[in-house]
């Protein structure tokens, strides 16, 4: 029976196959490709073998879908064996995997084979044995997973992280997939060379042998994704470096159970020690923080109601994710119709009314003390009352931003995939939303993986302390870029502070054609308080990804390094980007087209830039026109803020918290 069985379903009998080998200790070498395959049972897979309706079908009803099972396994004889036979087969599978006798380290996990299979590996390695797998690499990530993490720590000597770009690997898997390159050893201390978003073959060898002279590699070079060797891919993965990483991610369990990062440049790790030493998170400061309306929830209660109209107060609208970007509450707006999320418009800012009040999808389904009733209580009021910083939970890592985070004035509810959250006071809301609009933040949220921005992670990110240095400059610029309308003038009036007309002005000598930054403003909100054009928008952006980086302790190199290693989107835009004298954005790319914007227009624009004297600019710009060059933008900055800093210290006007460095 034992043998019938294995026969069956493939049981193989590794140390009676091979005993001779398990004598004298085990494989000198393994090497393979095992199945990435999560065991799920499939019905409709199942009967398809017996009725192809079942795969055929298009969202048949449960109804249907009964009668015709009741009809397939009536019509054949063994069809109610062969589907018991399956089921059978697939709960030992699952069982099996489950089972802390025969796999112990992926006891609560994910039972995916590749998981079992590498754990079968690891103990037939011979004393002085190696094992090379392909195989994903999703162990690395999950609170579950630290007990398989750490083994594979300590068995691992190179791990090479691959990315399917243009099914460069395999023509049978998602362009986007992910998969690793796994050289296995015996047991030891956690020591092992790390490569991440490979997406070729040679770089892994090349870059291990590199001499490390040529200019550093990105994602990108020259539109295309970057496969240029080089030493700096090489991280040095020990026990140390994985209990810094463990600071950053605030995991729980010992630092040999830390999940695993994914640096594409050793200068990257820098900036990670920065953001894991910075002193004070935002749950140090009491925040309130709100999920809003749960989406399907307040549907069924009658709270909320499919709209898609326009309204006439702020109060009225039910915000979701592309009501608002990074820094900007007012981004876009839903057509009327709006089917799908492509259906909406991008807002132009110097042409938004200071009244302005976007359409919403959702509104109100019932009376309003009904409505306000279900909203979550912050000190006795609703928590609509409140500036807040809204923020989407869906960390999109394939876009030129993922953390999408502004300040949104008080009126507006939202469903839950949009959270917001209010500081003690006004002040430190402002200068949180500074933090959350900058690219270290947003960095974090890349390097650490997390694909969603939830109540509990959010609680972890990096706080500004409210009387440090350069907070009256984060304040100005995050006011500056998000009080859009009047909304915000209660607001405006309370933090305005007028010596910011005496000491604060771009920190770029790259932006001298720009008013200002502090010119003219006055305690009463205007139409030309906030920063209107795409230009100084852009600037002020800058500037906060400089400010923020200073105030964390990462360096201009450190900030140069993560830029052009984790935004490829944001490089190959920003190569391609121009300002004219008025402001107006016109770039190469369709993704990221200034407002009414053409195609024809970049060419015109760059026929005038070749003959500036016979071709005139094209038709509604105005010459001269500025060229984006974020890193050296990005460095002037930093100059700027890392200069004002050392100055207050030097002054003793300000001593910088002490960093406790991570332990291993």
């Amino acid at each position: 029976m034992a043998r019938d069985v294995a026969k069956a379903q493939g049981f193989f009998h590794w140390e009676l196959e091979f005993a001779q080998v398990f004598a004298r200790g085990g494989f000198d070498l393994q090497v393979g490709n095992p199945p990435w395959v999560r065991p799920r049972w499939h019905e409709d897979v199942v009967l398809a073998e017996l009725e192809p309706w079942f795969m055929l079908a298009e969202k048949p009803s449960a109804a249907e879908w009964r009668l015709r099972k009741e009809e397939a396994l009536a019509m054949r004889s063994e069809g109610q064996t062969f589907l018991l036979n399956e089921l059978a087969a697939h709960a030992g599978a699952v069982s099996t995997l489950a089972s802390p006798a025969t796999y112990p380290l992926i006891v609560g996990t994910q039972g995916d084979l590749y998981r079992a299979f590498m754990a079968q590996v690891w103990q037939h390695i011979g004393l002085h044995g190696s094992a090379g797998l392909i195989h994903p690499d999703t162990h690395f990530g999950g609170a579950r997973e630290g007990t398989i993490r750490a083994a594979a720590y300590q068995h691992l000597r190179i791990h090479a992280h691959f990315v399917n770009s243009a099914n460069w690997a395999f023509e049978d898997l998602n362009r986007s997939a992910e998969f690793g390159m796994h050289i296995y050893g015996t047991p030891q201390e956690p020591n092992f060379l790390h490569l991440s978003e490979l997406r070729g073959v040679e770089v892994l060898p090349d870059s291990l042998t590199h001499d490390g002279q040529d200019p550093t590699p990105g994602i990108k070079h020259n539109g295309s994704w970057d496969i240029r060797p080089h030493r700096q891919r090489v991280v040095h993965v020990n026990a140390a470096l994985l209990a810094s990483w463990q600071a950053l991610t605030v995991s729980p369990g010992a630092a040999a159970q830390t999940p695993l990062l994914y640096p594409v440049l050793v200068g990257e790790q820098g900036a990670i020690e920065a953001l894991a030493a910075h002193s004070g998170s935002l749950a140090d400061y009491s925040p309130m923080i709100t999920r809003g309306y749960d989406e399907a929830g307040a549907k069924k209660n009658g709270l909320i109601r499919w709209g898609n109209q326009a309204v006439p107060e702020l109060a009225d609208v039910i915000l979701q994710g592309p009501h608002f970007a990074s820094t900007l509450p007012f981004s876009k707006e839903p057509r009327i119709p709006c089917r799908s999320n492509r259906d909406w418009d991008l807002l132009a800012l110097s042409r938004l009314p200071e009244t302005y009040v976007p359409v919403t999808n959702y509104v109100r389904a019932t009376d309003k003390a009904t409505y306000l009733s279900d909203q979550e209580s912050w000190l006795g009021k609703p928590f609509t009352t409140y500036f807040r910083l809204a923020w989407r939970v869906m960390i999109p890592f394939d876009s030129s931003r993922c953390l999408h985070a502004a300040l949104i004035p008080p009126g507006p509810a939202h469903i839950h995939g949009v959270h917001s959250m209010a500081m003690p006071t006004n002040r430190a809301t402002v200068l949180n939303a500074g933090f959350w609009g900058a690219l270290p933040l947003d960095y974090l949220l890349r390097i650490t993986g997390r694909a969603n921005l939830m109540t509990g992670e959010a609680l972890k990110m990096p706080a500004p302390a409210p009387k440090h240095p350069l907070a009256p400059a984060l304040l100005l610029r995050a006011l500056r870029l998000n009080a859009l309308t009047t909304h915000y003038a209660p607001l405006w009036t309370e933090l305005f502070d007028p010596r910011w007309a005496g000491y604060e002005d771009w920190a770029n000598p790259h932006w001298q054609r720009l008013k200002p930054l502090a010119a003219d403003l006055k305690p009463a909100w205007e139409y030309s308080t906030p920063l209107r054009t795409e230009h100084e928008r852009r600037a002020a952006q800058v500037e906060l990804d400089a400010l923020v980086a200073v105030w964390l302790g990462i360096t201009a190199d450190q900030l140069a390094a993560i830029f052009k290693s984790r935004y490829p989107q944001l490089y190959d835009y920003e190569s391609a980007t121009y300002f004219d004298a008025n402001g107006r954005k016109i770039a190469a790319d369709f993704n990221t087209y200034g407002h009414g914007q053409t195609k024809q227009d970049y060419l015109d624009l760059l026929a005038h830039l070749e003959d500036p004297d016979r071709i005139p600019p094209p038709e509604g710009y105005q010459a001269p026109f500025y060229k984006a060059d974020r890193e050296a933008e990005m460095r002037a900055a930093h100059e700027h803020f890392q200069a004002r800093l050392d100055a207050e210290i030097a002054a003793g006007r300000w001593t910088p918290p002490v960093r406790e460095a991570a332990q291993a």
